[in-house]
């Protein structure tokens, strides 16, 4: 039996977890890698997280049952255009890009008959004093499944089937409630990382300030570094009424806090610091509870959908691991 071929483009620390995670679960694939900056390549290589890389975008792709897109979403529709010649009819590809309405936009640019799947990883927070792990690992994490319009449903389950395999949860969005759920939880906390940075790297005494912002500014404003502009932007600009809402809601916020500062008013700010913390503690609790509304698993039934994209030995070799 041929082995299973999957491609990752895209070989920085998320391409690099994903090629570590999937060789975990499906022993017998071959994982090509690809990145456009060489040594990048060359580290996944070597780290083992792909069996080999492709320096040329399209042949990366051929004869690849699986293909992952680790990119910016500023990169996305270049790429797209690239392989749209050589991905394989019945060939699954997804994008890991924030902005699922802009990546939906994108995916006609591949014929009908590969499966473009939009996904979004949303990695478990850690609980405070935990130890971030080297490489980021899927377990327990939320991964998004947003299928463009007239995916064949069989490829959409076994998508859903290799995102549990990673012992991630598959949550099926469509783009709209994706894109409007997330961007206050991630576009927004990129602005506001943006507007602090620039606020205080403006004043100025950031000369001699600078040197006083240690690891405490780094965690508030880390946020500039997992995004582009150009991904913040779009997410801002796609949704323009929810983002001046938001902003307004966090503008209130600390106008709020300023007042009571202003009036001397201890107990006040005392209490809305406390309330925020509440929450925070609350959101950390609950998803280290896990969501029960949500199935951990799509259900397969033998010969299992998954199959026909792995074979099946390697989908038996996924149902084991369950």
């Amino acid at each position: 039996m041929s082995k299973t071929r999957i491609t990752i483009i895209g070989c920085g620390n998320l391409g690099i977890a994903l090629g570590l995670a999937l060789r975990n679960v499906i022993k017998d694939a071959e994982i090509i890698g690809h990145d456009k900056d060489n040594s990048t390549a060359k580290k996944a290589e070597s780290l083992k997280a792909v069996d080999r890389t492709q320096w040329n975008l399209p042949s990366s792709v051929e004869g690849a049952q699986l293909v992952l897109l680790a990119i910016p979403q500023d990169g996305l529709e270049a790429t797209l255009k690239a392989i749209t010649q050589d991905v394989a009819a019945g060939a699954i590809v997804s994008d890991l890009c924030p902005v699922k309405n802009t990546a939906l936009k994108f995916a006609n640019l591949l014929p009908m008959d590969v499966a473009y799947i939009s996904s979004d990883i949303i990695l478990k927070p850690m609980l405070p004093g935990a130890v971030a792990p080297a490489t980021p690992s899927f377990k327990g994490a939320a991964w998004t499944i947003t299928p463009r319009t007239g995916t064949n449903p069989d490829l959409v389950h076994q998508f859903a089937n290799v995102v549990s395999a990673l012992e991630a949860t598959p949550i099926f969005m469509d783009a709209d409630e994706h894109d409007g759920l997330r961007l206050a939880v991630d576009a927004l906390p990129a602005a506001v990382s943006f507007a602090m940075m620039s606020v205080v790297a403006g004043d100025v005494a950031w000369r001699e300030r600078k040197w006083l912002a240690g690891e405490a500014f780094d965690r508030l404003t880390a946020q500039l570094e997992r995004s582009t502009p150009a991904e913040i932007a779009t997410a801002l600009m796609q949704q323009p009424s929810a983002s001046t809402h938001w902003l307004n809601q966090t503008m209130r916020q600390l106008v709020a806090l300023r007042d009571a500062i202003d009036t001397g008013d201890t107990a006040q700010v005392t209490q809305m610091l406390a309330q925020a913390q509440n929450h925070r503690s609350d959101w950390l609790n609950d998803w280290h509870r896990g969501r029960s509304d949500i199935p951990p698993n799509v259900e397969v039934k033998k010969p299992s959908l998954m199959g026909s994209l792995l074979g099946q030995r390697l989908s038996d070799q996924l149902q084991r691991k369950r």
